[in-house]
């Protein structure tokens, strides 16, 4: 695969285009995914329209649109034909890619979803509510596989391996874990009294993980021993939302716009800020590493990477 995004074009990225309209009213947030085909990019915005919008992003078509009320977080399953969507109603819904219609619906009682992930394969669903326990969901039954055991405190973000085996938690009460998914039994825990960890994500690799804090500092994991490999310098404190480009050399993180960085040496490679200091969104590569999409607080997506005849 060809890496079109790196650390040494950065000052050549652009926002290349815009989809969507913007949303009629305010916007808390956004969040975007990328199918794992890389066909599709799906946006859900939390207030504003409560739009649930999906498209074929390279030619910037437009696939569908309906009102998700409340709607928390959404992750594309290509398999299912569907948008796995949860919301504030204790609810995790089926939406259909083809006309956006419910294909199903699963209920969570009292269990206000905070979060949503999906495995590589497509067959589970992690997510975590506002008391931080971890939930994994079947996506061929839609059904509940129960809570996984071990420390759960406040989790903030959840992230999946690249080959699905592991999951992996930030807590705001000073711990990362990381789980064996078919076991359920945490294989990894970290712990750091007096810190806060808000977001996790696996290199590309599969052989290590990082964990930002409430601080600048961006800790990185070993996984065959889960010893430290060392920290990153975050551009802010705060920064959230981690997220590794598909070769590993870049990544990601969120606070008052996106920063992406050298997943080496923490240079800064390129940074979109938003004057909104109450909207929060995520940042994510699509799978081929040609673009970044970003959810826009004014309710629209924009993708920003090299302009198109650099390509």
């Amino acid at each position: 695969m060809t890496q079109v995004l790196r650390s040494d074009n950065g000052s050549r990225w652009t926002q290349r285009s815009r989809l969507g309209t913007p949303a009629p009213g305010r916007v808390e947030f956004q969040q975007v995914a990328f199918s794992s085909d890389g066909e599709l990019l799906v946006a859900l915005e939390h207030k504003g329209g409560e739009r649930l919008r999906w498209w074929r992003w390279r030619d910037e078509r437009p696939l569908g649109e309906v009102t998700v009320s409340q709607g928390v977080a959404v992750q594309v399953l290509p398999s299912l034909g569907g948008l796995a969507v949860t919301d504030a109603r204790f609810q995790v819904g089926l939406y259909s890619l083809e006309d956006g219609r419910p294909l199903r619906l699963g209920r969570v009682p009292d269990y206000e979803v905070r979060g949503l992930e999906v495995s590589p394969d497509g067959t589970r669903l992690a997510m975590h509510d506002l008391t931080g326990s971890v939930l994994l969901w079947d996506t061929r039954t839609w059904t509940s596989l129960g809570q996984l055991q071990g420390p759960q405190q406040e989790v903030a973000r959840l992230a999946f391996s690249p080959d699905g085996r592991l999951l992996a938690a930030a807590c705001l009460r000073g711990h990362v874990v990381v789980w064996d998914v078919a076991s359920g039994n945490p294989i990894l825990v970290h712990v750091e009294a007096d810190e806060q960890f808000v977001s996790v994500a696996f290199h590309p690799e599969g052989t290590e993980l990082v964990a930002t804090t409430t601080g600048p500092r961006i800790q990185r994991f070993r996984l065959r021993d889960g010893g430290l490999a060392g920290t990153l310098q975050g551009p802010v404190a705060g920064s959230s939302r981690a997220t590794f480009s598909p070769d590993g050399g870049l990544l990601t993180v969120t606070r008052y716009g996106f920063s992406v960085l050298d997943a080496r040496t923490s240079a800064r490679v390129f940074r979109h800020e938003v004057d909104n200091d109450f909207y929060a969104a995520n940042a994510a590569f699509s799978p081929d590493g040609t673009v970044i999409a970003w959810g826009e607080d004014d309710g629209t997506v924009g993708l920003w990477g090299l302009p198109t005849e650099s390509r």
